[in-house]
């Protein structure tokens, strides 16, 4: 009923953002269960678009003010977002600007009122950017709004007709200043993170900035209605019940033991969260609603994933608090089983040859890369949990770490031969020069360049998966001409030094022979000329 157009949302929401999947579907959750949820993160990540996109997927009414999207100053302009209110805080910042402006007309009848049309009274759905650095008294007010839900409005207390808030701000609140209370009402909380992925990066500055969003389907004010009530018949199965208590059980034990943090976890300069009682209702609320958006009336085991994004307080308790769900809810045991392998064959490459180690190398790699393959299809294909897939993404970031750590762990074992240990270090610091002669001098190209050619001597890359690397290395940058002209000469050099290496030296051939061709041709004729060396 649900599950499918939540599904079809984000992905249409999901249009032109890079690496905010995740945020985007908490943001879209809280404003399903009409909870608040704090994003914490540098300026520059995001955050406002995604609050921004994340109200489009309901069909309100009124008036909205928003801050235009190329300027830092708060104005009122038409938006087809009916109903949606943000602003950026600032310690000068007064209750005008948030939740309007005094209503003249009645003052002189002696009614102190604001005119609340267009401001946060008024609005369903809010971002309030900097939070912690407005004044106390618009603060003491917001917790009244997303406590009650009603704003005292001179002597009158009106019911305002918010659905959901997303507060942000690059640091937590300061310690001592009564902020308990409202950061405890955020129930969500998610870290916005810069860019990580380089090809994520590149599109974001390749691309166009505005991406205009086109939503088939979205939800009516009263579909919130009627999935608020549904969630009040969800239940926990008995699984996630005996879960949620034991994780509480934990928290608290580390919260009386703190030496238990380090003994347990391996963390140090850590201290467990207080979480209050009403809090942990509040997530247990949101759980059931993501249960019914899930076509669900129950709540599972794996639900409680969900709590990753509820129970710290600040950056350090991030780590502890996924480390305690990760140890109560379980870690993949295929994944442990790979990791215990590779502790194993790290052992062994302490006292035995690259030659003698090549097969279980191999063997192992091949499994990590088809358990990666399996979360990959699991990721893609329908999700148990529209609103999750964070298992399978941190499972992968793991697989990944596994796999760099095998082949470092190979090379090493590679370079315990003398001869091999020489060559490659040759190779090593003309790949450096070529690359930087060519105007790229960023150390991750290097390492890639150098890892492609140490994977290749290992048997461990064929001839096209070599190519495509040398391909989006000489693609890059400046380097087009230069770079392909310089690992020709390279790769002739290696020929005279190691003729024994056949495989090498066809590759080296073919790049030779290309000289004078354009990037695309020199390409090509690598690989026809690996592949006549194989065939043969």
């Amino acid at each position: 009923m649900y599950k499918e157009r939540i599904q079809n949302l984000l992905n249409e929401l999901s249009v032109g953002l890079f690496e905010r999947e995740e945020c985007l579907k908490l943001v879209l959750l809280s404003m399903f269960a009409g909870k608040s949820i704090f994003l914490y993160g540098p300026p520059g990540t995001a955050k406002s678009m995604i609050a921004r996109r994340a109200s489009l997927a309901f069909d309100t009414l009124g008036n909205s003010r928003i801050p235009n999207e190329n300027s830092t100053e708060n104005s009122r302009i038409p938006n087809k977002n009916k109903g949606f209110f943000a602003y950026l805080m600032n310690r000068f910042s007064t209750p005008e600007e948030i939740f309007g402006p005094i209503d003249i007309a009645e003052l002189k009848k002696n009614n102190l009122t604001r005119k609340t049309d267009g401001y946060l009274p008024t609005a369903h759905f809010a971002f309030l950017d900097e939070i912690w650095k407005s004044s106390p008294a618009i603060l003491n007010t917001l917790l009244t709004i997303i406590n009650e839900r009603i704003y005292r409005d001179g002597n009158t207390d009106v019911k305002v007709p918010l659905k959901g808030i997303v507060c942000a701000s690059n640091e937590f609140p300061p310690a001592n200043q009564g902020l308990e209370a409202l950061y405890d009402r955020m129930i969500l909380r998610y870290h916005v993170k810069p860019l990580e992925n380089k090809e994520n990066f590149l599109n974001l500055v390749s691309n166009e900035s505005d991406k205009s969003v086109e939503l088939r389907e979205t939800f009516s004010l009263g579909e919130l209605d009627e999935i608020a009530t549904l969630s009040k018949a969800v239940s926990f199965d008995e699984s996630a019940k005996e879960a949620f208590c034991q994780i509480k059980a934990m928290i608290d034990e580390l919260r009386a033991k703190p030496e238990l943090i380090k003994e347990l976890f391996g963390l140090e300069g850590v201290s467990a969260p207080y979480i209050s009682d009403r809090r942990y209702k509040e997530c247990a609320n949101i759980l059931k609603v993501s249960a019914v958006l899930n076509d669900r009336n129950i709540i599972v085991k794996d639900d409680l994933a969900l709590l990753a994004h509820s129970l710290w307080e600040d950056e350090k308790q991030m780590e502890l608090i996924k480390k305690v769900l990760e140890k109560i809810l379980g870690k993949d045991e295929e994944i442990k089983g790979l990791k215990a392998s590779f502790k194993v064959l790290e052992t062994k490459a302490k006292n035995n040859s690259f030659e003698s180690l090549k097969g279980e190398f191999d063997t192992l790699r091949d499994k990590i890369a088809a358990k990666q393959m399996s979360l990959d299809n699991e990721i893609n294909s329908t999700p148990n949990n529209v609103f999750l897939g964070f298992r399978q993404k941190t499972a992968i970031k793991e697989l990944k770490n596994l796999a760099l750590g095998l082949d470092e762990c190979q090379t090493n074992t590679l370079l315990k031969d003398e001869k091999n240990h020489k060559m490659l270090e040759v190779v090593y610091e003309k790949i450096q020069k070529i690359l930087q002669a060519s105007g790229v001098d960023d150390s991750k190209s290097i390492s890639e360049v150098k890892l492609a050619i140490n994977q290749f001597f290992m048997g461990q890359m064929n001839d096209d998966e070599l190519a495509k690397k040398l391909a989006s290395v000489i693609v890059f940058g400046k380097m087009a001409n230069n770079a392909s002209l310089g690992f020709a000469k390279l790769f002739s050099e290696i020929v005279a030094q190691n003729s024994s290496n056949d495989l090498l030296a066809a590759g080296a051939k073919g790049i030779s022979a290309a000289i004078s061709h354009d990037k695309d041709k020199l390409i090509n004729d690598l690989i026809t000329a690996v592949k006549e060396h194989k065939k043969a």
